[in-house]
């Protein structure tokens, strides 16, 4: 079985290899009309950088603030002193004190500064266990593991419903996929499959694709876009005259639901 290119596809028309970015099949002359369209290269999102922890709230954990001790003069007789100063010693522990004291609020702050943190991170666990699975996020993003999954398992279904028909069963073949599609891209199927259907039913054409691995790109609760690697099988003719040939696919699907299940809104090929 011959391998297509990931630039070839199959001429629904005539079977014939051709380029996938081809409007007229160069054997056959027939117009084509894509299925999926080339998206633009995905672009990295950079990340956020750490922020440091300042140096202001480092030395106000770590230093004591003090304030100066007062020296008395060496001048000074002791029996001129007024009895209402105090002694340098005297002056000494009012400061130790006072700067004992400082040290002491700002340790307490810390404290419930740590036990504000703790209390939200308890809060954040058991509100995630209370919804369970398909807990969504402040941002909008779900980030329940049974509904995660539940969009890989959709994005894969839904593909190889759009992506694989039978000759011999195409028009039930094209209902299932219909039942699973925004009115938008069902409008986009519908004028694909009018023009390939006739040749598809006179070349004996059976397409069958396969998802082989599925990632999720981006996920909300009412929108998901998911990237989906797909090998499909392309049949043509039968007995001594059949061909066979396999594409691999990368493609970015788009999920779309509003209070039911998830359906096919876009589907667009990875060059």
């Amino acid at each position: 079985m011959a391998r297509l290119k990931r630039d070839e596809r199959v001429c629904p028309y005539c079977a014939e290899t051709i380029k996938a970015a081809a409007t007229k099949c160069r054997y056959c002359q027939s117009e084509l009309t894509p299925l999926v369209e080339t998206a633009p290269e995905a672009q990295p999102v950079k990340q956020p950088e750490p922020q440091p922890v300042t140096e202001s709230v480092t030395k106000s954990v770590t230093e004591p603030a003090t304030e100066p001790v007062t020296e008395p003069d060496a001048q000074t007789e002791p029996d001129s002193v007024d009895a209402k100063t105090p002694d340098a010693s005297g002056q000494a522990t009012v400061s130790f004190q006072a700067g004992l004291a400082f040290v002491q609020r700002r340790l307490t702050l810390v404290l419930a500064v740590l036990v504000v943190l703790a209390a939200t991170a308890v809060g954040v666990s058991w509100y995630r266990a209370e919804q369970g699975s398909s807990a969504v996020a402040p941002n909008g993003s779900l980030v329940g593991d049974d509904a995660r999954t539940q969009v890989l398992v959709d994005a894969a279904d839904l593909t190889q419903r759009t992506l694989s028909y039978d000759y011999k069963t195409l028009a039930n073949d094209m209902e299932v996929a219909r039942a699973r599609m925004t009115p938008s891209f069902l409008k986009e199927y519908n004028s694909t499959m009018a023009q390939v259907r006739p040749n598809t039913e006179k070349n004996k054409i059976v397409l069958e694709a396969v998802v082989v691995s599925s990632a999720i790109i981006k996920s909300t609760e009412h929108r998901a876009t998911v990237l989906v690697f797909v090998n499909q099988t392309t049949t043509a003719g039968d007995g001594k005259d059949q061909n066979q040939q396999l594409s691999r696919n990368s493609l970015v699907v788009t999920l779309a639901r509003g209070e039911g299940d998830w359906d096919m809104s876009k589907l667009t090929a990875l060059g």
